[in-house]
């Protein structure tokens, strides 16, 4: 059905889905049909999203498969538009005009007398060149209305809980991978940054956002985007949450099991070379540049490691390199893992079906960690406490 514009659009929407005897379509159906609907507006959609939820509903599962089903064909339409004649204007200019300025940048990084002041100059013709290469792109009409699509869609799949959380940082910097991935990187970088996007759905958008940027820098400097190990996600995570409740900052922590960063991955089932830490921020792209404009922590940035993760604890952060590809049964095990644990919260009784499904799945470690956390927020739940004691006797 192609739609009129306007509020006229609402009113034959509602006659021409009225059910027999003359009922009213369902909010949900009104909302289904307008998202499929090629002429419906931002405006309509909304409004129908809230009906939709008025009582505190969820959105049944036939809203979730539009949803996505939706978001999915944003991104692919983004795709198409990268390499339009509206992008490629620009675009094919960039690698050009950027690769006599990669290794200064690295040199800068890597040098004796790094400052702010050197990395802002050896970026700047960089920067620029992407500014210009992108400008006839981002001055389309249709492509910026592409891009509210899919700040819109994902906004929805995170409150049909398709995904964890959805911000707008993470969809602009995402249209920007998306941009300096096909002009700027090497083949096979498409892949590595479609497989993020796909991960996202488990994790913070904040972190995913910080992960984001950074790979842009990775490709802007003539690096390989880092994939994400969601085992390295939930091991950052943690730690974040520890220096948190333990009041402490470090890459030490007092616990005796945890107390590398190379201890803590493993415990995760995976590896790490290297971490850094940050406090005091509240967004991704904010902490990223926290640790761009920080020597030491650059480097691990831009080290040759091929995976990481980033993990948050309100404002205090964690980002873990090293790692391995996602792969194997025990990795599909933990990436169920992360998604549930985001999912959870700090909800106990969520907590403990948790720590139940990964003894079910030989995860005994992650088992531990959550009816610790389930005992310190329900300090009076009997059930955790003797679940705790068996998991600790079978390790």
């Amino acid at each position: 059905m192609r739609m009129t514009r306007g509020p006229l659009a609402v009113a034959l929407l509602l006659l021409a889905l009225g059910a027999r005897g003359g009922e009213a379509p369902s909010p949900a159906r009104v909302f289904v049909s307008l998202l499929n609907a090629s002429g419906s507006t931002p405006e309509q959609r909304r409004e129908a999203w809230k009906a939709m939820l008025e009582g505190g509903k969820q959105p049944p599962r036939q809203v979730a498969e539009a949803v996505d089903g939706a978001r999915e064909r944003a991104w692919r339409r983004l795709a198409q538009a990268v390499v339009s004649t509206a992008a490629r204007k620009g675009g094919l200019k960039l690698r050009s005009a950027i690769s006599p300025h990669q290794d200064k940048v690295i040199a800068v990084v890597q040098g004796a007398d790094f400052s702010k002041a050197k990395l802002d100059e050896a970026m700047a013709p960089i920067e620029k060149a992407l500014d210009e290469a992108q400008a006839p792109l981002l001055a389309n009409d249709a492509y910026k209305a592409l891009v509210a699509s899919i700040q819109e869609f994902e906004g929805y799949a995170a409150g049909c809980g398709l995904r964890i959380g959805w911000n707008e940082q993470l969809g602009e910097t995402l249209c920007t991978l998306a941009f300096v991935s096909r002009y700027a990187g090497k083949p096979g970088n498409q892949l590595t940054v479609d497989a993020n996007r796909r991960w996202s759905d488990s994790f913070d958008p904040s972190e995913h956002a910080c992960i984001a940027r950074l790979n842009v820098e990775r490709i802007l400097i003539g690096l390989a985007p880092m994939e994400i190990d969601l085992r390295l996600v939930i091991a950052a995570k943690k730690h974040s949450e520890e220096m948190v409740a333990k009041g402490y900052f470090a890459h030490d922590s007092p616990t005796p099991e945890l107390k590398s960063f190379s201890q803590r991955a493993g415990r995760e089932h995976t590896g790490a070379s290297g971490e850094c830490i940050a406090a005091g921020s509240g967004d991704g792209v904010g902490v990223f540049k926290m640790w761009y404009y920080s020597q030491g922590h650059h480097k691990i940035m831009i080290s040759g490691s091929s995976c990481i993760g980033v993990g948050r604890c309100k404002e205090t952060w964690t980002l873990m390199v090293g790692g391995s590809k996602m792969t194997g049964v025990t990795a599909t095990n933990m990436a169920k893992y992360v998604r549930r644990r985001y999912e959870g919260g700090d909800d106990a009784p969520k907590l403990f079906l948790l720590a139940k499904w990964c003894a079910e799945n030989k995860l005994l470690i992650q088992a531990q960690d959550e009816l610790e956390r389930v005992v310190a927020l329900d300090p009076k739940n009997e059930d955790a406490k003797k679940a705790l004691e068996r998991i600790r006797a079978r390790k």
